[in-house]
């Protein structure tokens, strides 16, 4: 992970295991009843969330992607985000702050050509302070859900961790050898 604060953290966790396996453990234990999380396994991406009961504006979405790393090893990447509406809302906000200061500015150099006010130049550095100040709203609500992002991290790690350790690996061969014999 990043130590440069990111409006999206990621983290990435490299495999010693075949990667179709994970993705295939993983999709069984969302599928649980049990399972502390909802999500679908597609292809080599996954996407965890909290189920609806415990989510809200402000939890987690993550997106897992397989990747090759540099090396030739395979790697999960997990990145966090809002909910796809909640992250579609703040692209919004982002989209309108910047066109409505980029309106004002061109508004105010039409009036100053005019000999008006140049008060509406002042659009610009103030469309520029909000996206600032939403901006630093995204790392306040990360802060609110950080325990929610360690919570879905360490369901992925401790999954991963299992695998390699064979602890799911080896009960998982040991079914089919028996339903081969």
């Amino acid at each position: 992970m990043s130590m440069l604060p990111s409006m999206r953290p990621d983290f990435t966790v490299p495999l010693t295991v075949d990667g179709d396996i994970v993705l295939r453990t993983l999709q069984e234990r969302l599928a649980r009843p049990e399972s502390p999380f909802e999500g679908q396994v597609l292809g080599d991406h996954a996407n965890l969330r909290l189920p609806e009961d415990r989510r809200t504006m402000l939890s987690p979405y993550l997106e897992i992607e397989m990747l090759e790393e540099e090396n030739g090893g395979l790697a999960l990447h997990g990145r966090f985000s809002p909910q796809p509406n909640v992250w579609t809302g703040f692209m919004a906000l982002f989209g309108t702050i910047a066109m409505l200061g980029l309106a004002g500015v061109i508004y105010g150099i039409a009036q100053l050509m005019l000999g008006g006010s140049w008060l509406w130049l002042l659009a610009g550095p103030a469309a520029v302070g909000l996206i600032a100040f939403v901006h630093g709203a995204a790392f306040i609500g990360q802060g609110l859900s950080a325990e929610e992002m360690f919570e879905l991290r360490d369901f992925v790690q401790r999954l991963v961790g299992e695998l390699e350790a064979g602890d799911v690996g080896h009960r998982e061969a040991g079914s089919e050898e028996a339903g081969h014999r």
